[in-house]
């Protein structure tokens, strides 16, 4: 069978599903390629959504019109805000998830796009034709052939992947799936630079065999935030995790089978994540510590699984076993699967423009783990903006670029492709520059235009969209030109801790205070009925750090502008002499495709920036 499409992407994971849906909804002839259709959609290690900087990223997907927010939210069994204790900018949304309820849902969503195809299949050969009218040749085990403008890479952790327990070892990328070994060489004698990289998974428990009378009970919030701008029913907490500690003892334990460790005997090559260690790089690494903190972690409703977060591990079978039994809660836990690593080829993401295609080759994009990311939602992000600009550039539309000023997707990405990293890389907070102002309260703000006009964002999402704005609009209004009576303002004051005043203030002077309580002074104001709860939390957070805001606006209005001033990729750097040589050399191998990209280029100097601009200005 021979098939004619505009868009295949090779990989069913989180990074695949978002590529596939993105192409299809741009209207493009869309095929998505995995090894198994029943494993769309899995999660390989841990059962959860979100996080510290993660969460952001699965709003920023939800509001470019993405899928991984509504999965997340339509499948969550115990949802959490991390951080909350501090301001919103580094709020953490999480949720605990049905693993396999994630998956069906998943595979759902892409049966139910009429046109797209779901091929089952391992891919042995990919070829390209520079002369061809679709460029690239994709050969499935079977003899299937596909011809196609443009490739997505999303084979995550599969790539001529082993998976290691003690010295044994097994050829497959998670427990019974096989490698993609045949795809690994294509990309090899593709002349692609790779990488070997290591990541592993904990055992999993059966429930019935742990003491939870042990272990401290981490139950989730009251009334949680969803994910999606779609999520308009409440959502429900219907699991509780679990909190428990290692000791000396197990620490022991484990020590003793550091010498049939594939780790720390060689025979695994790869770097694995420095802020995901496994629990025996950590006992070795801080050696020092006394402890260290564990979570139980349901991977479903009433699936039988305890996912043991915080104890990955690739040592023997009866080591991992024996130490698990000395933690408080699991002396008679019960394994259902041991832990394991596996080490696999990643490409060298520095081979890679901002719009994830491979500069050396037209047409060929990658995203996900394959990049030499970690995460769910760092993949699914990389999928995201890897299907758009491969559709884009099917449609010969102008390429999309996110800035590290508009998204945390547009941070992860100009990490990527700008350092050259040893070790897997995982989005934090700390990543963004601009982090008070990529909050996830604001995502909606901030890309769903964006969403609109690559037509992902659809009539309902926008529709909602706009009507919020109004709404958002109205309440600042108010906020800004009424004002309470003195003794609401003061109830609200005392209410606060904080000291009554004697004239009358307008109401958005008091929610410019620090500490105060904002639902109060909403329902006082009458908005409470009026406004969702995700606005309010959006104006109380925008007043919140306006004044930081105010500060650096000029540098965000310059950043934003830089990252909007875009260069061919054919641009001959050698005939700008002006530019200084080491300038030319930088930016010739690197092929920036915006100004701001030349900026964080090593080697570029400011005054190469200026030649840029200048010669921009003169031969746009």
């Amino acid at each position: 069978m021979m098939h004619e499409l505009d868009l295949v992407v090779i990989g069913g994971g989180h990074a695949g599903i978002e590529a596939a849906h993105a192409g299809f909804r741009m209207g493009v002839r869309t095929a998505l390629v995995s090894m198994s259709l029943e494993a769309i959609g899995r999660m390989s290690c841990n059962p959860a959504i979100g996080g510290l900087g993660k969460g952001q990223i699965v709003h920023d997907i939800d509001a470019l019109g993405g899928l991984m927010g509504r999965l997340a939210d339509e499948t969550g069994i115990q949802f959490r805000m991390l951080n909350e204790s501090k301001g919103p900018a580094v709020w953490g949304p999480r949720c605990q998830s049905d693993m396999a309820a994630y998956s069906l849902a998943a595979q759902r969503e892409l049966r139910a796009c009429q046109g797209l195809e779901l091929i089952a299949g391992e891919v042995v050969s990919l070829k390209y034709d520079a002369n061809a009218t679709r460029v690239w040749t994709i050969t499935i085990h079977d003899g299937t052939i596909l011809n196609t403008h443009s490739v997505v890479i999303t084979s995550g952790t599969f790539l001529a992947s082993r998976m290691f327990t003690g010295l044994a070892r097994s050829v497959g990328g998670r427990v019974n799936e096989a490698s993609a070994e045949q795809l690994s060489e294509c990309l090899h004698h593709l002349g692609i630079r790779l990488r070997r990289l290591k990541t592993g998974t904990p055992s999993r428990l059966d429930p019935a065999s742990i003491d939870y009378a042990a272990c401290e009970e981490q139950a989730g919030d009251a009334t949680p935030y969803p994910f999606s701008w779609s999520t308009r029913t409440p959502l429900h907490n219907r699991a509780v995790c679990w909190i428990t500690r290692t000791s000396l003892r197990t620490h022991a334990v484990l020590r003793t089978g550091f010498a049939q460790s594939p780790m720390f005997s060689g025979v695994i090559k790869g770097l694995g994540p420095r802020y995901c260690p496994s629990i025996e790089d950590k006992i070795n690494r801080f050696a020092d510590k006394d402890s260290h903190q564990l979570f139980l972690e349901p991977e479903g409703d009433g699936n039988g699984r305890i996912y043991v977060n915080g104890f990955s591990s690739s040592l023997p079978a009866e080591i991992q076993e024996a130490a698990l039994h000395t933690i408080p809660g699991l002396e008679h836990c019960k394994i259902l699967q041991i832990g394991y690593a596996v080490e696999y080829d990643a490409i060298d993401a520095t081979q890679l423009h901002p719009t994830l295609q491979c500069r050396e080759w037209p047409g060929l994009f990658f995203a996900g783990q394959v990049c030499g990311t970690s995460g769910y939602e760092e993949a699914a992000g990389q999928g995201l903006v890897a299907g758009i600009n491969a559709a884009l550039r099917v449609q010969g539309r102008d390429p999309f670029i996110l800035g590290r000023s508009e998204s945390y997707i547009g941070v992860m990405l100009d990490d990527l492709v700008n350092l050259p990293l040893e070790e897997p890389y995982r989005m934090f907070t700390s990543r963004a520059e601009y982090r008070l102002f990529l909050r996830y309260d604001n995502a909606a703000q901030r890309l769903t235009r964006q969403g609109r006009e690559l037509g992902l964002v659809g009539d309902t999402q926008w529709q909602h969209f706009e009507a919020s704005q109004i709404r958002l609009a109205q309440a600042r209004q108010l906020l800004e030109t009424t004002s309470p009576d003195i003794a609401t303002a003061n109830q609200i004051l005392v209410a606060s801790a904080q000291d009554p005043v004697m004239e009358k203030p307008r109401w958005i002077q008091l929610l410019r205070r620090p500490g105060i309580d904002a639902d109060k002074l909403f329902c006082a104001a009458g908005l409470c009925e009026t406004l969702e709860r995700e606005e309010r939390l959006h104006i109380h957070a925008e007043e919140m750090y306006r004044g930081f805001y105010e500060r650096q606006q000029r540098e965000i209005e310059q950043a934003h502008r830089l990252e909007h001033l875009r260069l061919k990729d054919s641009l001959d750097y050698a005939q700008i002499t002006a530019l200084s040589f080491e300038g030319r050399q930088k930016l010739s191998k690197a092929r920036p495709l915006t100004i701001g990209q030349a900026t964080r280029i090593p080697g570029v100097r400011p005054a190469d920036i200026s030649v840029l601009i200048y010669w921009l200005n003169h031969h746009s």
